[in-house]
Formats: C-alpha cells, structure tokens, sequence
C-alpha cells in the first residue's frame, strides 16, 4: 500500500503514533505553546531536551532533528525534535526543511529498532506556527509542509504521515493546503445522507470494541476468552458469549468478574493512548457519542481535541444531557471500567438491561427517533453489535431514518445478500475493503479522514483569517469585520461590567467572528480563549457561565490555557457529578 497524508485535530501527545514531532529553535530552547504538553505528558522529556541543549551550546541548523526513543511496547515509541525557527535566512523554504528533518529522522530511527517491515505512522504538528515563525503566513506555509510531506512518502515505503493541529483554524488551513496538493489516490465512497446528517447536526455514533482493538485492547472474544480460560470451558463447547459471562460471575462473584473489567480498561499503567482513528472520528460535530466500550478513549480523544466530554453512565447521570453547552455526551451504555460494578456483561445484564435502566433506555430511544446513527468498530457477526441491535431495529423502523455502519464483511460473493439482508433492517453497510486487518485498518482511517475533511469543507470557516485568502470578491467585507467590529468587541470585552443581554450579544458575535477564522491582533494581548473566558466572567448568569468555559476551551491555542479552563470547568461541574 502507498503511503497515506492524514490531517486531524487534537494533541499530538496524546496519539497513538510510532513516532510524534515536537518542535524548536536553532538555539535548542523551548517554550512554544506546545512545549508544556510535552513536559507533562512525555516521560523524561524536559529533562532530555534541557541536557539536549547543554549537549549543543551552539545550536544547530533548521531541519536538524535529534531522536529520543521512548518505551518500545506502548506508542508512541519515540520523539523527534527538530529545528523549525531561528537564523540564518535559507533560500529554500524553512517549513519544507524541517518537516523533511522530522520524517527522515523519525523513519530511519524506527526503522534501526523495529525492522523495515513494519507499517509506520509519524505524526507532525504545524511547524511554524507560532510568533518566531510564518504566524501571519500560515496558508503558504502549510502548502509547503503538506508538500515536503508528501515528497517524504514517495522516499519512505510502508510510511503514514498525520499532521496534528491543535486549533480548529489550523485543521481547516492545513485541509485547504492538502486540497491545492495534486493527488492521484481515489477517495473513498461515503453516503451522502450520512454527511448531511453530520452537517445538520443529527448523527449519533456508536462506537464499539473495534476502535480499542486498533489501539491494543482486547475485543470481546479475547475478554470473555479469559474466562473461560479459568472455567475450564473449551472454545469446541460452542457456548454463548453472554451466558459464559453469567458463569463466570456466579462462579467467582461479582468482585472478581468487576476485577477483571477494571485491570483490563482501567489500569493507568497499561492505558493506550488513543489512536489516529480516534481522533479523526471525534473531530465529527457531534453532540452524541454512544459506545458500549468499557475503556476511556473516547473520552482522553475528546480531551485531546478540546472537546469537553460529559460521561453518562448511571442512571441520574441522564439528567446532565439536558444542561447547556457545547460538551459532548459520551454515553456509556455498558457501563464504565471505573466503575466496573455497574458493568452490562451478562446474560442476566443483558436481559433486563431496560427495565434496570429505564432513563438509559428513554434517552437511547429519543435519539433513535430523531438522530441517524452511525455504527463503528463492530462486526456484524458480533453478539454485542447484534444484542444491541435487535434493540434498536424497531425503534429505526418506526423512526423511518436509516442508520449506517463500516463494515469490513461486505466485499465477495455474499457481499450483495449481506447489505439487502441489513437494508431491509434500516441499515446501510459501508464496506471497507482490505484482505488483511492491516489494510482494513488503513482503509478505515482513509474513510474518518475523508468524511471529516468532506464535512469541513461544506462549512467554510476560513473567511476571517487575513492569512488565508479565503476573502476573495468579499476582501473589503472581510477587513471591516476583523478591523471594526473585532476591535468593537474587544473593547467592550474589556469593560467591568455588562448586562446578561449584552454578553449575550457579544457571545454570539465573538462565536460568529471564531467560526470563521478570526482571531484578536497581538498587539492588543487578547487570545480567542481570553476573550470567551472574559464572557463567562462578566455574564451574571451562572447557567450560561459552563458554555461559555467550555467555548474558551476550544478556542485555546496553548496547553497551559487548556488546563487552566479544563480546571475552571472540572470545579464547576463537580457539584453536579
């Protein structure tokens, strides 16, 4: 297979990749606004760069890159640091240069320690980004940085490379940089009434095991195959999955089957990080995310998109799916590996699973009725997508929306009396092809990038960004926003006190100005996070202070600004939790 050139959002600390990038100056110092991700969430890393820099008291050139080898059993497996700012001035474009240091490095170095077979995925982020670098040329600079990427494919056999943009504007010019590169690759099919209903906000996704099985952890054969294991069943007594759980909690008692569930998903010392199809999936608009997974990734995704996600999973948790906000709900039908005594995992779970949670059981149904669902990560043949489904079929039915689901099955002879057999269910397979897991994998992240950059592309936010010549014919339009009404909302923003309306006004001017790439002048010391984090200070009512905090959230452009409101937010919900 040929290489592949992904863009998603989130933090590029957080992802699941053989190798990420940080970036830095010549003269080896710190102190981007990505800088204080690494340090907390790299083992070793501030230590290694402080001593890397000690080791070069003169600096080095742009695109000189150095490699720090992490634990070789868990991604990421190594960091590549490579000189992105500082002098002297090249005839050859500096953001080229860097992001050609970072892969060379990155391959030749994994490579040396994992062989030269093995599928890799190097993720990047946008180099230059910042104020020592093209801040205020970002259009041009990303079309050299997707280039020099895709020049390294051709060089690099059996290489992935994922740009990761921690800003929704920077996804959006990296999309628009990527689309003015030529490519012959074919893009993959996908419903158009499933990215309508994206783009209308009226899909739901349903993840299940297989999302977590691409980041390492075990699906539902290999978990209920550990029991099996200790109950001395033989996988020729041909038994049911469900009922082989039931045993094995009346055998051991409820302790032991929690136990299992909680080391399995839940030990933070063998959490995987989540994976490249995570992060493409949750950067969907969604506000719903329905998963039978017992794992957290969904969630850390979410986090690391700045997206606020709010866990529904008991009962009285329901009642937070009606509160305000641009949170995302993640709704934990089978219960939570933290709390593995509420787990749904066996016969018994199963059979009286809506009539022990009837709130679960109203909120699924009315979002079946007005939503489109979007299964991914099951098989069709698997007992827990099918146990889930004879559940949902009638509602569909009665609801007249169709539901659609990836599926890796529908490819051969039986692949045409497999999707009439599940059409006449209300569900539309979407096949991926591929003859080996590996390149259905790699089928399915094509498919998450393609839809995400399909739905990004019907919602052109880009107007406002002076660096991206989206503006066109509405040039003149676009400057008096930024410039007169911009500079208007700052001021005011900068007042001691304003009314309820007032801020109202301003929220939803400041969301209007956001969405479409704008963000404050330097000059004035004002960042788009400040000015919604100003809002839900100044607006006298408490109901409307969480969605603005969660508004700040994703607007910010620093990892210190992220756990400075993801704090304010943490308290604020801690009450109602």
């Amino acid at each position: 297979m040929n290489g592949q050139l992904f863009i998603a959002r989130g933090d590029i600390t957080q992802l699941a990749a053989h190798a990420i990038a940080y970036s830095t100056s010549t003269a080896l110092e710190g102190g981007g606004a990505m800088s204080p991700s690494f340090h907390h969430n790299v083992p070793g890393f501030k230590d290694w760069f402080a001593e890397l820099g000690r080791q070069h008291p003169l600096g080095c050139e742009v695109g000189e890159a150095f490699w720090m080898p992490l634990r070789t059993d868990t991604r990421p497996h190594g960091v590549v640091v490579v000189a992105a700012t500082g002098k002297p001035v090249m005839t050859e474009d500096k953001a080229a240069v860097t992001v050609r240091g970072a892969i060379d490095k990155a391959v030749a170095c994994l490579r040396a320690d994992r062989g030269p077979s093995e599928r890799l995925l190097v993720a990047l982020p946008a180099f230059r980004a910042g104020m020592g670098g093209d801040r205020n040329d970002r259009l041009r600079s990303a079309r050299a940085q997707v280039a020099a990427a895709r020049d390294a494919l051709s060089r690099h056999p059996e290489v992935d490379i994922a740009f990761i943009l921690y800003t929704p504007a920077l996804y959006q010019i990296f999309l628009e940089a990527r689309r003015a590169v030529a490519t012959e690759a074919t893009e993959p099919p996908c419903p158009e009434a499933l990215e309508r209903a994206i783009l209308d906000g009226e899909c739901v996704l349903f993840a299940g095991a297989g999302l977590s099985r691409g980041a390492g952890l075990p699906d539902w054969g290999e978990l209920v195959g550990c029991m099996a294991n200790e109950l001395q069943v033989g996988p020729h007594d041909r038994l049911d999955f469900l009922d082989l759980a039931q045993w094995y909690r009346e055998r051991f008692g409820a302790a032991a089957l929690a136990e299992i569930i909680r080391s399995t998903f839940a030990d933070p010392a063998l959490a995987p990080k989540p994976t490249l199809a995570h992060y493409l999936l949750m950067s969907l608009p969604v506000r719903h995310v329905v998963t039978t997974n017992y794992d957290d990734l969904l969630e850390r995704a979410l986090v690391a998109l700045k997206r606020y996600p709010v866990k529904i999973v008991r009962q009285e948790d329901v009642v937070r799916t009606s509160q305000g906000g641009d949170g995302v709900h993640v709704i934990k039908l089978h219960g939570d590996a933290a709390d593995a005594h509420g787990i749904v995992l066996c016969r018994d779970d199963y059979d009286e699973f809506f009539e022990r949670r009837p709130a679960l059981a109203l909120l699924l149904e009315g979002l079946l009725l007005n939503q489109t669902f979007f299964f991914i990560g099951y098989g069709l043949r698997d007992p827990n997508f099918r146990q889930v489904y004879s559940r949902v079929a009638r509602m569909l039915r009665e609801a007249r929306r169709p539901a659609f689901a990836t599926s890796f099955e529908t490819p051969g002879g039986a692949g045409e009396y497999l999707t009439r057999q599940w059409r006449e269910k209300q569900l539309h397979l979407i096949g991926i092809p591929g003859a080996t897991p590996g390149e259905c994998e790699f089928q399915l992240l094509r498919f998450l990038d393609h839809l995400a950059d399909v739905v990004t592309t019907r919602t052109p936010r880009l107007l406002l960004a002076q660096d991206a010549g989206a503006a066109g014919a509405l040039t003149g339009l676009r400057d008096l926003l930024v410039r007169d009404v911009g500079g208007e909302l700052e001021a005011l923003c900068s007042r001691d006190a304003l009314t309820g309306q007032e801020v109202r006004h301003l929220t939803s001017v400041l969301r209007f100005l956001t969405e479409h790439g704008w963000r404050p002048p330097s000059r004035r010391g004002w960042g788009l996070s400040l000015l919604w984090e100003r809002l839900a200070a100044l607006t006298p009512e408490p109901s409307e202070r969480r969605g603005l905090l969660i508004s700040a959230l994703g607007a910010a452009e620093g990892f210190n600004e992220v756990r400075r409101i993801q704090k304010q937010l943490d308290e604020w919900d801690r009450p109602n939790t």
